[in-house]
């Protein structure tokens, strides 16, 4: 048997006495299978017979690759390592007996005493109900999300279309002979209330499915400049001094420039609003070569953000302030998502909030993230 702690320490097994641990190995609720130096199957456990639907009579001394083709090509990668590989892990699909089964794999070359290469072992874990369980919380997220979403359309629309149907049905009250005078405060109010809904829809269908035109050749730094000077028009910020640190010669991105300005003028706003007398707007790019992306980051040294408040930052229609729809950090996490970005906020009540956009430098959206960042990013 191997002695599993042990092989993932040192990432080598070393075969000993297989009798010595045969209960463990025949009562396991892991499947395990092992092969000889040949790929040939020398043994397999009641838990590797059910995963994959198969007989130990009828396999044991054929080969891998005829016993488990109709795997497919990615579980098969656990006993095709390289010559230089000690152990390969993956995450797979099987269909056996017309039955999709999703399983977390494991192979390690097994050594013998002599240091030797003489096999390999299979370790694969039946994750189909953790997976079935996340799913079913996943759909139980978007339904609630679904549900405050509707309930912050109707909160949002509601209150003006009452005031406009008031405002008509008083106007159908005073007709007379098809003719209504009405005061020009009256025509403003209804304008004013029309327009709010108008922007409310505009925003929604802006975070609901942003148009992306991506074109290359965008300069991140140029953007982040053009949201600054559109902010600082619309919203003053007198008070406020901008502190700006971005790279030069920075790599240009496929993108549409126009949303991602929309993206930072939306995130820039808030910077600005945390700081209602005075303070520091701190704006900065450089490129994260790890990640192979370009970040930009906004800080502003408000009073920080609760935790509780952080951690509802993206959702449609939440928000502290009265006067604003709730659509500005969720749009700009949809467009910024849209470019196979993500978004960080961190808060501190003594040094303020800072929010990280991450962009990547190269246009494909099935590229993998290293998976401390693709958590990250799941987590927003």
């Amino acid at each position: 048997m191997v002695y599993t702690a042990e092989a993932w320490d040192n990432k080598v097994a070393y075969l000993v006495k297989e009798e010595e641990d045969r209960g463990y190995f025949e009562t396991s609720r892991t499947g395990i299978v092992y092969l000889d130096a040949m790929l040939q199957v020398r043994n397999l456990n009641r838990e590797a017979e059910r995963i994959f639907g198969l007989e130990r009579s009828r396999v044991i001394g054929r080969g891998a690759g005829d016993v488990f083709r109709h795997c497919g090509d990615e579980f098969n990668k656990a006993f095709s390592l390289a010559e230089n590989d000690e152990f390969f892990a993956a995450n797979v699909k099987l269909q056996a007996q017309d039955q999709a089964t999703f399983v977390h794999v494991d192979s390690l070359r097994l050594y013998d005493a002599d240091g030797g290469a003489c096999g390999i072992i299979i370790i694969v874990q039946d994750i189909s109900a953790v997976r079935a369980t996340l799913k079913q919380i996943q759909t139980t997220q978007m339904l609630m999300s679904l549900g405050e979403l509707a309930a912050g359309v109707v909160h949002h629309v509601r209150a003006p279309l009452t005031t406009v149907g008031g405002y008509l049905q008083f106007m159908v009250n005073r007709l007379e002979d098809d003719r209504c005078t009405v005061g020009r405060e009256v025509l403003e109010t209804l304008l004013r209330e029309v327009s709010h809904i108008n922007n409310v829809v505009k925003e929604l269908v802006m975070f609901a499915k942003p148009p992306v035109r991506k074109e290359p050749g965008v300069d991140v730094n140029k953007v982040a400049e053009e949201a600054l000077r559109l902010v600082f028009r619309e919203m003053g910020g007198e008070d406020v001094a901008i502190d700006k640190q971005l790279i030069g010669n920075l790599p240009t991105l496929t993108a549409d420039a126009n949303l991602l300005k929309q993206a930072l003028v939306n995130v820039c706003q808030n910077a600005l609003e945390a700081m209602p007398e005075h303070g520091v707007l701190r704006v900065r790019s450089w490129l994260h070569a790890e990640l192979q992306m370009l970040v930009v980051t906004v800080a502003d040294t408000g009073a920080g953000v609760e935790p509780h408040v952080l951690a509802r930052a993206f959702e449609p229609f939440f928000s502290t302030k009265l006067d604003r729809t709730g659509l500005g950090l969720p749009t700009a996490h949809r467009i910024v998502a849209e470019h196979g970005g993500f978004i960080n906020i961190s808060s501190d009540e003594r040094r303020g909030t800072k929010v990280s956009i991450y962009l990547p430098i190269v246009d494909d959206r099935a590229r993998q993230l290293p998976t401390a960042h693709q958590q990250l990013l799941n987590l927003q």
